[in-house]
């Protein structure tokens, strides 16, 4: 039995990074040290083997060792959503068994994409992992996978253990409609770091996104103002973020986060082939300048990693 039920899924949800060794292998201690950061800096859960945790570049096998090592190391302090989500539904609906046997508080998966899927095999595809599992599960809808309309979402949503969606596209006016057609006990998470505030205001029960590995104490603050009602500051607050993470998407931002984590001597590891990892010296001098620029040109104080420059 998960310890978290499905409205205890809120608030700031690092899409959890996975460390690997420079031969690719799986870095043990690198996850089990991302986690403890992760926690220490008051996140409200994780969300695992997703995008960010380079899931399409692991093997079934693989994932099922990330999630235990995951749920062993949490061991009951937050929340663990494992997203489990492929093109193929047996090789969805296997993890997902296995990630519920596992002890994960809930699951989430794309859907299949490539294939032009039609609407009726996109709902059987939810339908089956529903059936596999009783935990709560989290549609992710993303552009990058032909973004989901409302109406589908709404149909979707009738599925008993269905709860929610990680909704990662700039169209926060969706929110609104998402609570009012479907019912406000649907969940949303929004899925654009650099508009945390911006979904938050429009209606997200929370945040999962990559830069929160980097960054949790800024986002956690987001969240905590928008709560109290600070606007103004949770705004100053993105606009800090949103500096870093502009300028790390354009240098391939899953290995600066991982490379932004080893200043702090959290061991994050490398990135698998074909993304690059920043292990020439020249070019992390040449990072660490640019970004003491920018340090000098906009107030990023509060930034915990800028600190190791």
């Amino acid at each position: 039995m998960p310890k978290f039920e499905a409205n205890n899924l809120n608030g700031v949800m690092p899409a959890m990074i996975t460390s690997f060794n420079k031969d690719e292998s799986i870095n043990k201690e690198g996850l089990r040290n991302i986690i403890n950061h992760s926690i220490n800096e008051k996140v409200n859960g994780l969300y695992v083997t997703g995008s960010t945790g380079e899931t399409f570049l692991m093997s079934p096998e693989e994932k099922k060792k990330v999630i235990d090592i995951i749920v062993e190391e949490v061991n009951g302090r937050v929340p663990v959503i494992a997203h489990i989500g492929s093109i193929g539904t047996k090789i969805t609906t296997d993890l997902a068994e296995y990630a519920t046997k596992a002890g994960v508080d809930g699951l989430s998966a794309l859907p299949p994409f490539y294939y032009n899927f039609t609407n009726e095999e996109i709902f059987n595809y939810y339908s089956d992992i529903a059936k596999s599992s009783d935990l709560p599960i989290i549609i992710y809808n993303i552009e990058r996978a032909n973004l989901m309309d409302i109406d589908t979402l709404k149909k979707l949503s009738a599925i008993e253990n269905i709860k929610g969606v990680k909704y990662t596209a700039a169209t926060h006016f969706n929110f609104e409609v998402i609570k009012k057609e479907i019912g406000n006990y649907f969940k949303i998470y929004n899925g654009m770091d650099q508009m945390a505030v911006s979904g938050l205001i429009s209606g997200a029960d929370g945040l999962i996104g990559s830069f929160y590995n980097l960054m949790p104490e800024i986002f956690v603050k987001i969240f905590e103002n928008i709560k109290k009602g600070n606007i103004a500051e949770a705004k100053k607050l993105q606009t800090k973020a949103n500096v870093i993470i502009l300028y790390a998407v354009k240098k391939s931002g899953y290995s600066f986060i991982k490379m932004g984590l080893n200043w702090m001597g959290i061991d994050s590891g490398y990135v698998r082939k074909p993304f690059t990892s920043f292990v020439d010296k020249e070019i992390e001098k040449e990072i660490k300048k640019e970004l003491k620029v920018l340090c000098s040109e906009y107030d990023l104080s509060g930034i915990k990693f800028l600190e190791t420059l």
